[in-house]
Formats: structure tokens, C-alpha cells, sequence
């Protein structure tokens, strides 16, 4: 099967499996064809995956999506600048202490709930004027990794034409 044939049935399969229209034997197949598409987009981005890690936890999109951080120093609202199912970052004026762990609540799209949990900094670089932070999420439930997960392979799917 050629590259657009497979990912032509893979957002069928995504779309569907969006909408919960998916039996056990195509849940399987989606969860493979799922990582299979991570795994590429992994490669893609020059990113190489530990021995038993899976590339559906690893890979990033480049997606803006609101998010409030509560710091010790006060709230501050902010957009992402790439999400993964691990974490996400974003452009501050200033970091937050290096042990802080700060609450946060991620806009999702289409009017869904938002994603409430904690995060922490796990890199910090130093830009002109500002600071890069990335964070990983501290205590997702499997609902919101799922929920969020969906979301980023929505993402990647429409900026690829087909």
C-alpha cells in the first residue's frame, strides 16, 4: 500500500475512532496504525526513541493552545508552543523557581472541558527578553493523556494534504 493510501486509511480510522465508532478488532488496528504514524512523525522531527518507549509519548506537535500556569509569584496566561502527551512548552518573561510545581489549565478546542493539572520544568533556555520553558505534566489521568493524545494527532493530520 502506498504512503497517501495508508494515511488516507488511517484518518478514516481516526475520524471514526473520534467518534467512538470503533469495535475491539478496529480499536487494535487503530492503537497500531497510532503508533505507526508517531513513530514517523518521531523520525521527522530527528527524535530518537529509548529501548520500550513508544513514539505516541514522544512526539510534538506545534500547536498554540491557550494555558493558564498558577506560579507562586501569580496566575499568567500563555499560548503553547508545541504540546506532546508528556508536556508542553511555552515563551515567559521569567521562569518559575526551579522546584516549583505549578497548576495549569489547558484550553482544549471545540469547546471541550479544559485539562487541569500540575506540571514542572524540565528545560528552560534563555531567549531575548524571555525564557523557552518546557514542562512535563505531573499526574495526567488516562482520560485527559487520552482526550489530549486525540487531539495532537488531529493536529498532525491537518497539515498533511490529503
Amino acid at each position: 500500500m502506498s504512503v497517501n493510501g495508508w494515511l488516507q486509511e488511517f484518518r478514516a480510522l481516526h475520524k471514526r475512532a473520534r467518534q467512538k465508532q470503533l469495535n475491539e478488532e478496529e480499536k487494535l488496528l487503530y492503537l497500531q496504525a497510532r503508533e505507526q504514524f508517531a513513530r514517523a512523525l518521531t523520525a521527522a522531527q530527528g527524535m530518537t526513541l529509548k529501548p520500550g518507549e513508544m513514539a505516541r509519548q514522544t512526539f510534538r506537535v506545534a500547536q498554540a493552545m491557550q494555558i493558564e500556569l498558577s506560579l507562586n509569584a501569580g496566575i499568567v496566561r500563555a499560548m503553547t508552543l508545541d504540546v506532546s502527551k508528556g508536556g508542553f512548552s511555552v515563551m515567559l518573561g521569567k521562569p518559575p523557581g526551579e522546584s516549583e510545581v505549578v497548576g495549569f489549565t489547558l484550553r482544549m478546542p471545540d469547546g471541550m472541558d479544559p485539562i487541569i493539572g500540575r506540571a514542572k520544568v524540565v528545560a528552560s533556555k534563555k531567549q531575548i527578553g524571555n525564557y523557552r520553558l518546557s514542562f512535563s505534566f505531573h499526574g495526567m489521568s488516562e482520560y485527559d493523556q487520552e482526550r489530549l493524545e486525540s487531539i495532537l494527532f488531529d493536529a498532525a493530520l491537518s497539515r498533511i494534504p490529503g
